[in-house]
């Protein structure tokens, strides 16, 4: 069951087996591989790579081994079986659309299993696949897919839209193809042979070119299944292994981690989609997926620090191995192996083991290759321990480069010795330099030309070399590698100048590379010269160029900021040392300014780990924060924040585990819920719908009206008090206590506390009405307290709430929060004039004591408690300096409250009279009964009612919206502090419901239309910038009349703009300014009055400052917030969108786009309401007698129908594919796609099913890959498809899991994962490129940055969030 050995031989520790051959004609030494064991032998020129693989799979059941995967990724593991016949199915596919044998196919893809997968189809379909890479410039991409001739590129529509516009080939979106290719035969293709085409060519792979452009490798299936099959008898992997695979497919280094381990049947684990692992974060993977095999480049390996116990085989290849790279990796039982091949030679040529104390060569030979030491000028070979040009001979080598024959014949020289075992009758020259040793082994001594590798890639210096000499005013450019460092290999690039012409600096030249070439083949070094050193023959003196005299090329625009704290102090010699420089700048921008690459940045974190009392540092935590400064600030934060007294306990926090429950009390509880939500539903609807009957009997105009007042009185009522009956009949007194959730205590729980979130008195919220609501149902609430928060506790006896106190609108107090599979209720207590900050969380247990404050975006973590009359802020929060109360005081008695309250019930009843009149108009206007449904009218009939319904409800809501609030804020002076509950009072309730619709909202934000919708309201955009995208959908504010945004301002969703302030007895509006050129994150309260100016980037969840000088030119995050510079994490690759051409090209491309997402988004919405009013239809027609029965089902009816219809409108949105990573301009099409997905999402559908067993049903329905038995109790995934949830995790109400950003302009999608048995808290938020492990926790409130990773059962709280100690959660 183990290794691929047919003669039961294992691996030798040494390719002794080779030999030194004298050639029978000249005597020269030719070094040539042992000889061929059995399963290496050639079974005939047809042979091919997909049969081998073929063969595998069937060896696989044969061996009782089927279920072994091949593949293992984050999604699940993938057997040999299932990739055998997905690829199957495509290679039918692909021959239905046109594919023939030896048609050239290119892959570009940057999913590691959709790659695999379409290698194999091509193969089979008798094709030749042309692997591409994302990361390749489009004007690379297209140049290939030309110079390749190649017919077809399968690839997925995300990525082709901004790397193939120009490419002549025809793309195939197998993302959108999934559905048709699915229906083909999964069999194996049987052809007729031999059908292969003519050159048998398996693969083309292209490699730096000296002309300035890539050239095409072409490898054909003898060569390609030689290799595989000695490599497998050769290096020693078992079936058992877990082979790490991270270099992308269009290097052929993949080859050697893909389909060598697949020829011994072992498991491919493939690095995550995004950006390299490298270090500590390789380590981290490695063993967490438990691997053990890994190839890769020496300067990979040299990044990890520590030993990875479970690697049992190392393979370096790529560039040159350190011998103190053996001595560290070098362990007893460890295969480490170091083999050497240019692509020209089918991937891998020479073999050795790496050990201590050995030189470190290129080995000898594999079996039926030859190696001979040739003269670098003329076709002779050199004599043993002579120094020469290695030549490459045997079956593997490659048919050459296509439409390059003079190329070809240049590098592939015919065999004039004659060598034995060499089909094609040539010998490659590498033009790498060596030589053959005592040992009959090859060292390597370097390049003869300008081809060299670094980092793994090779790269032609000539054609960076050309691209520079495209530059204006370029004279002379030369390339070559240095070493700053042993083991370190970085590109500078001389150039001189033509006479006249203004000298450029290196940053100018970088920037000009940066956009022509791959990020590896950019030089870090620019050295300048007048003139360069030249031989006899007039051709550049290469080994004359002097090492750099400068730094590496940084940029200039940044300010030279000296470290100042202790941790900048730590951070910035690290840095310097890493970049080889003599200093940094705090505020320089790792990548754009100081020009680091991922490589450098592994070392960086190096270096700061070998600091003693350093913190740690990730490479996550760079990219998160990529300055000096920025670092330095969240790692204090990390330090400090939350855990000020870690002398007492400073140990991490280990998570509650988590509880499981069985899977038949799981159903029952589901079941219950759905028999008692229909029971409720039935009372519900029964009173309504009877009413309606009564309505409808009258036909005198006064007496429909008193009708319809009274039953819509009665239903008001009752549907009030209903709640409050049931909570105290089913509960009685809430108390403090812990149950688990799918148990008969939470079902009582579940029941009561949907009642009472359905209960109408929401709409009293802000009214003397509410508090005694609440008071009805346990809460112990003083006088003259005024709550503005919508969100009705659930525990309403644990919560105690002193006189004169204000809850803000958007607050959380729930008396009890989900935590690791259990209900956890507590206490909230407020004492007297407490105020609470608007978007704030109180966790349970709780405590302000009198006269406190609690600003907006905070929150209280359990147990915390904040002294009478202090000031606290931040999540969690800690002592404040400034107030939040901006409110004086007014005349507001009883007297007012009690008239307030009573004109607001009047109100509230009218209109709720009004719409039971309005729905019996609606009714009334069906087809009747006795209308044939099979006739055109009928269908006509509904058609036009749902469009005058739809059509004419949005046009009154504009016309309200536009009309009304104007009018009502001309008797609202700002900075006047007016009676709270007085007639003004009412007046701004109005203005700021009517202004604050979601529909509109979410009609026009997301698109040029919000602007002008804003403007329509009372908005101020002097000198307004469009974009497309100003604001998005989830906006609030208090009076809009009032506030002013700023030119070249871009708003996320969730923004709440506050110009209201409270007191218990007055309310006061003030002006609201945003400053310009500034950007906002998801999740924020503006509050009027921010020390906030211009050109500033809130992050999300930031707390936005009302105290300090004003904040100019400088990022914000976190709560309480502190300062980032203004350019984190901006991608400046899109500035060329920003420029005023490409913004009058692109915006009416977009806005085009935004029309048809809009006129999408109405036909959804018109055949939602059309599907609605068929249901009602039905329900009168065919239950005429069956009373609130008939009415009950009429509305289950609607329910599923909506609820499927929603859904199937999402994944169309999608094209019923799957979201990826990606990373674009808002001004390109992968960004608008994206805004149509969120305008046609399900909303409100999913949330209807909280805390039930049937919403993971839900999200799974909309793509998330949903764990079992998951307790979601109202949490928000916008990108569906991009989420894994673990099983048995509990997600609390507000929670956030968002898979993107838009930072200025930059839009960045990428996944997230929370593992088996995680807690997500009250109002936390996870952003994009997290991930969770299983059993952890992030706390309530918290904000878990992009690229964070937490440790299995550790727990994160704060924002941003960081690992708690024991004392922090305990405190």
């Amino acid at each position: 069951m183990g290794r691929h050995v047919d003669q039961g031989r294992t691996p030798s520790k040494a390719p002794t087996s080779a030999r030194l051959k004298a050639h029978p004609r000249d005597r020269t030494l030719v070094l040539v591989g042992a000889e061929r064991g059995t399963s290496s032998t050639p079974r005939g020129a047809e042979e091919r790579l997909e049969e081998l693989f073929e063969e595998r799979c069937d060896r696989q059941q044969a061996e009782g081994r089927r279920g072994h995967p091949a593949v293992d990724t984050a999604d699940g593991p993938l057997r040999y079986e299932e990739i055998d016949v997905r690829a199957n199915r495509l290679a039918r596919f692909l021959l239905a659309h046109g594919v023939s044998p030896g048609d050239r196919i290119a892959l570009l893809f940057d999913d590691a299993v959709r790659s695999y997968i379409c290698m194999l189809a091509v193969l089979k379909a008798h094709a030749v696949y042309v692997p591409l890479d994302p990361a390749f410039p489009s004007d690379r991409i297209s140049y290939i897919v030309a110079d390749s001739d190649v017919a077809m590129v399968l690839t997925e529509s995300r990525l082709a839209d901004t790397l193939l516009p120009d490419a002549a080939a025809r793309a195939m979106y197998l993302d959108k193809a999934d559905r048709e290719i699915s229906a083909f035969a999964p069999s194996r293709l049987d052809w007729p042979a031999p059908t292969s085409s003519a050159d048998g060519l398996a693969y083309i792979i292209y490699t730096s070119g000296s002309t300035g452009r890539p050239k095409g490798v072409a490898i054909s299936h003898a060569s390609i299944c030689h290799f595989v099959r000695v490599a497998a008898d050769t290096y020693g992997y078992n079936a058992d292994d877990r082979v790490y695979q991270g270099m992308t497919t269009a290097f052929d280094f993949s080859v050697e981690e893909i389909w060598v381990p697949w020829m011994v049947g072992a498991t491919l684990v493939p690095r995550p989609p995004g950006n390299n692992l490298l270090g500590a974060d390789l380590a981290e993977f490695i063993s967490a997926r438990n691997i053990t095999a890994l190839c890769c480049v020496p300067t990979l390996l040299a990044t990890l620090d520590d030993e990875v116990p479970g690697l049992r085989f190392l393979l370096v290849s790529g560039e040159a191995c350190p011998a103190d790279l053996v001595v560290r990796w070098h362990r007893p039982g460890r295969r480490f192996l170091n083999v050497y091949g240019p692509t020209e030679a089918t991937v891998t040529a020479t073999w050795g083991t790496a050990e201590p104390g050995r030189p470190v060569t290129l080995g000898k030979p594999l079996p039926g290759y030859s190696a001979v030491i040739l003269d670098p000028v003329e076709d002779r070979a050199l004599p043993h321990g002579e120094l020469g040009e290695i030549g490459l001979a045997g079956i593997g080598l490659a048919q050459g480069y296509i439409n390059r024959p003079e190329l070809t014949e240049k590098a592939f020289i015919p065999d004039f010795l004659g060598l034995e075992d060499n089909p094609s009758h040539r010998i490659y020259r590498t033009g790498d330099l060596g030589r053959f040793n005592e040992r009959d082994e090859i060292e390597y001594h370097g390049r003869t030309d300008t081809q060299v590798k670094v980092r793994g890639y090779r790269v032609e210096l000539s054609e960076i070399e050309n691209v520079l000499l495209q530059m204006p005013g370029m004279g002379v450019a030369v390339v070559k590698t240095w070493e700053p460092e042993p083991g370190m290999t970085e590109l500078v690039a001389y150039y001189t100048m033509y006479e006249g012409a203004a000298r450029v600096e290196g940053i100018e030249i970088r920037t000009w590379l940066g956009e022509r070439l791959p990020a590896y083949m950019v030089p870090g070094y620019f050295q300048y010269l007048r003139s360069m050193p030249v031989m006899v023959s007039g051709k550049v003196d290469r080994k004359k160029l002097p090492n750099p005299s400068g730094p590496r090329a940084i940029s200039t625009d940044f300010a030279d900021t000296s470290p100042a704290t202790a941790t900048e102090q730590i951070l910035a010699p690290a840095l310097a040392a890493a970049l080889q420089l003599t200093s940094v700048s705090a505020t320089a921008n790792f990548f754009n300014d100081l020009g680091a690459n991922s490589l450098l940045m592994a070392h960086f974190c190096a270096n700061v780990r070998k600091e003693a009392h350093s913190p740690s540092v990730s490479m996550r935590d760079v990219y998160a924060h990529p300055t000096i400064a920025a670092l330095a600030a969240a790692l204090d934060a990390n330090e400090t924040r939350l855990s000020p007294a870690r002398a007492d306990d400073g140990s991490e926090a280990a998570a509650v585990p988590f509880l499981r429950v069985g899977t038949g009390q799981y159903v029952l509880c589901g079941a219950l819920q759905a028999i008692a939500a229909l029971a409720y539903a039935y009372v519900a609807v029964l009173i309504p719908f009877a009413g309606q009957q009564w309505i409808a009997a009258s036909r005198q105009p006064i007496d429909l009206v008193a009708r319809s007042a009274g039953v819509g009185s009665l239903a008001f009522l009752v549907l009030a008090i209903l709640p409050v009956g049931l909570k105290w009949v089913l509960i009685g007194r809430w108390k403090a206590r812990e149950f688990p959730v799918w148990s008969l205590s939470y079902f009582r729980f579940w029941f009561v506390k949907t009642v009472i979130n359905t209960s109408p008195i929401r709409m009293f919220v802000g009214t003397p009405v509410f508090p005694l609501y609440l008071k009805a149902l346990g809460a112990k609430i003083g006088p003259r307290v005024t709550v503005l928060s919508s969100k009705i506790p659930a525990c309403t006896d644990l919560l105690t709430v002193g006189a004169d106190t204000v809850i803000r609108k958007d607050s959380t107090f729930n008396c009890y929060r989900a935590h690791a599979g259990r209900i956890q209720t507590g206490s909230v207590t407020l004492g007297r004039n407490v105020l609470i900050g608007e978007q704030s969380v109180l966790d349970i247990d709780t405590v302000m004591g009198d006269d406190a404050q609690l600003g907006h975006s905070s929150s209280l973590h359990r147990f915390q408690s904040v002294p009478p009359g202090s000031i606290w802020n931040g999540s969690p929060a800690q002592p404040a300096g400034t107030g939040f109360r901006r409110a004086g005081q007014a005349n507001s008695g009883t007297r007012r409250r009690v008239s307030f309250s009573f004109w607001t019930v009047v109100i509230h009843m009218v209109v709720s009279s009004a719409a039971l009149a309005a729905l019996d108009v609606v009714l009334a206007s069906l087809p009747s009964g006795d209308t044939d449904p099979t006739r055109l009218s009928f269908w006509a009939t509904l058609l036009l009612l749902s469009f005058i319904v739809l059509f004419g409800s949005i046009v009154t809501a504009f016309v309200l919206a536009a009309t009304v609030p104007r009018l009502l804020a001309l008797v609202l002076v700002p900075g006047k502090d007016y009676p709270l509950y007085g007639a003004r009072f009412g007046l701004f309730r109005t203005m700021q419901r009517l202004t604050n619709l979601k529909e509109l909202l979410k009609l026009t934000g997301d698109s040029s239309m919000i602007v002008h919708y804003l403007k329509l309201l009372g908005y101020k955009q002097p000198n307004m910038v469009q974009t497309g995208s100003n604001f998005g959908v989830g906006l609030k504010h208090d009076s809009p009349t009032m506030i002013t945004v700023g030119t070249g301002t871009m708003v996320s969703d969730g923004l709440s703009i506050i110009n209201a302030d409270y007191s218990d007895t007055a309310f006061r509006l003030s002006p609201a300014a945003i400053g310009t050129k500034s950007f906002f994150g998801n999740n924020i309260a503006y509050p009027a009055g921010a020390a906030v100016g211009d050109n500033c980037l809130i992050g999300t969840k930031t707390m936005v400052p009302l105290e300090g000088p004003l904040r100019q030119g400088v990022g914000l995050l976190g709560a309480p917030p502190f300062e980032i510079p203004r350019t984190v994490d901006r991608d400046s690759t899109f500035d060329r969108f920003r420029t005023a051409d490409e913004l009058r090209r692109r915006l009416p491309a977009k806005n085009r786009h935004n029309a048809v997402t809009v006129a999408l988004y109405l036909l959804a919405r018109w055949v939602e309401l059309y599907v609605i009013l068929l249901a009602a239809w039905a329900t009168q027609t065919l239950l005429p007698n069956a009373g609130g029965i008939g009415a009950l089902a009429g509305l289950g009816a609607m329910i599923v129908t909506t609820s499927v219809l929603t859904i199937l409108v999402e994944r169309a949105s999608l094209g019923f594919g799957r979201l990826a990573p990606v990373l674009c301009s808002i001004y390109e099409v992968p960004f608008w796609r994206h805004e149509r997905f969120w305008k046609l999402s399900a909303g409100g559908v999913v949330q209807m099913f909280n805390g039930t067993p049937f919403k993971p049903v839900i999200w799974r329905l909309l793509g998330v890959r949903m764990g079992k038995k998951v307790f979601d109790d109202g949490c928000g995934i916008p990108e569906r498809t991009l989420v894994t949830i673990g099983d048995h995790c509990t997600l609390n109400a507000n929670s956030v899991v968002q898979c993107h950003s838009m930072e200025d302009g930059a839009f960045k999608l990428d996944a997230i994962s929370v593992g088996t048995g995680c807690t997500l808290g009250v109002g936390a938020f996870i952003h994009y490129g997290t991930t969770m492990h299983d059993g952890s926790e992030l706390e309530a409130d918290s904000f878990l940055m992009k690229g964070e990773d937490v440790p299995a059962g550790g727990i994160f709280g704060g924002n941003p969030a960081r690992e708690l100690t024991r004392q922090a959660v305990l405190r």
